[in-house]
């Protein structure tokens, strides 16, 4: 199998080369962290636990149990998929090594590995890696998936490339699923029923740290009422400028408008848009004059800000939703006690979606129009704004007990593996036996 495992390295690495040197040439800004995604992380003392979440999102759910393994004196090292989730994780928890993962090859994953020599691989929410998990069991290392979730759309991924997935799933120690139903979906795939439990979701516990607002930006919002436009794509920041225009409701005479990107790099065609529209924009790079005023949009071009502008917002919009990706982070904004909009594309969140809107914090919208009519209710009555965002804080509250079950999962793949780790009498017995 190792010959096998070599040549198959080898045979892809051949065919992918000119690809990837492709890739950055028409796309240069691929180039940033290179050394990272093929391995080459700097060496670690110990054996950290290390903790992968594939962006801004998930690795902020993951904060919460990186601070749980803290405050057991664990060591913690983090990874993410983007440079976004890296840097706003380097800048919110300096405290904490964190880099890109290195790419599911089994050349990168062998030698940031070797450079880690993990005690544990913590993978949270939908991470599963083939080449990747593979590498560490080999090493004796135990891979632990927490906050496990399985969306329509990867169920049937998953399905399509069953054999592949199930040997995966069988080489995992523990999986902690979000929901019931995200359990089934586990053992459905081919997860061991034993090894399957229902955990929780991390991003439905609040943060160990409330966020803070810059001075700077604190003072630039001024008094006027808020709405924010959280992670949107294209066509959503649109669909909100017109929400604001609509003669029907006048949102725009009374609140200002915060619009935040999923993607930084779009900033630039968002502000065009926004002055498309005739009104006054600014961006968070570059603040200058008054206070933000009713009618006006800020473009939130920066990172790590938006937990903390949520606060101060009297509704929040949850991109993602009008468009068909699924959704993002609807937690945030009602951990911040705010009402929630979203549109009908909320398969990626579909447990807080449902949650929010069932205690009456959250609300479904299908285009600008109907935006506009729930926005202007929000704003016209802010004591029922309040009271629909401390239901949604509320209803979370229940939710609390994902962290803690989790670092219990963890916690007990550390003690079962504690006697086959790397360099250990019985590591490769061991490490065949859980591959099977």
């Amino acid at each position: 199998m190792r010959i096998v495992a070599s040549s198959f390295a080898a045979l892809s690495a051949v065919v992918l080369l000119p690809l990837v040197a492709g890739a950055m040439i028409i796309r240069p800004h691929w180039r940033h962290g290179l050394r990272e995604r093929i391995g080459h992380w700097p060496p670690q003392v110990g054996a950290p636990v290390w903790v992968h979440g594939a962006s801004v999102g998930e690795i902020g759910a993951a904060s919460r149990l990186i601070e749980r393994l803290e405050a057991e004196g664990r060591r913690v090292l983090a990874s993410t998929s983007t440079i976004a989730g890296r840097d706003t994780m380097r800048r919110t928890r300096p405290d904490v090594p964190c880099h890109l993962a290195p790419l599911d090859h089994p050349w990168c994953v062998g030698s940031a590995l070797e450079r880690v020599n993990p005690s544990v691989l913590v993978l949270v929410e939908g991470e599963i890696w083939p080449f990747w998990i593979a590498a560490a069991v080999r090493r004796g290392i135990p891979v632990v998936l927490v906050s496990g979730r399985v969306s329509d759309r990867s169920l049937q991924t998953y399905r399509w490339l069953w054999p592949g997935i199930h040997r995966t799933l069988r080489r995992l120690s523990a999986i902690g699923a979000r929901t019931e139903e995200d359990a089934r979906r586990w053992v459905q795939l081919g997860a061991p029923r034993e090894r399957v439990s229902v955990t929780g979701d991390l991003k439905l516990d609040p943060a160990g740290r409330s966020p803070a607002l810059a001075a700077d930006l604190e003072e630039f919002l001024g008094a006027a009422p808020l709405v924010v436009g959280a992670s949107t794509h294209s066509g959503e920041e649109s669909a909100m400028l017109e929400a604001f225009g609509l003669d029907s409701a006048r949102v725009g005479d009374v609140a200002a408008l915060i619009l935040a990107p999923r993607e930084i790099e779009r900033a630039t065609e968002v502000e065009a848009l926004a002055r498309t529209s005739g009104r006054k924009v600014h961006l968070r790079s570059r603040l200058s004059g008054g206070g933000l005023k009713p009618g006006e949009v800020l473009i939130l071009d920066s990172l790590g800000e938006l937990a903390a502008v949520h606060s101060y917002a009297r509704a929040v919009f949850v991109g993602g939703t009008l468009v068909p990706v699924g959704g993002h982070n609807l937690v945030e904004p009602a951990l911040a006690g705010r009402p929630v909009l979203f549109g009908p594309y909320t398969h990626g969140v579909r447990h807080a979606e449902r949650l929010l809107t069932r205690c009456g914090a959250g609300h479904r919208i299908d285009d600008a129009g109907s935006m506009s009519v729930v926005l202007a209710e929000l704003l016209s009555r802010p004591g029922a704004a309040e009271q629909r965002g401390a239901k949604g804080r509320a209803a979370l509250e229940q939710q609390r007990g994902a962290t803690e079950r989790s670092h219990g999962l963890v916690e007990a793949a550390l003690v079962s593996f504690a006697s086959v780790r790397p360099g250990g009498a019985d590591s490769g017995s061991a490490a065949s036996e859980t591959e099977r």
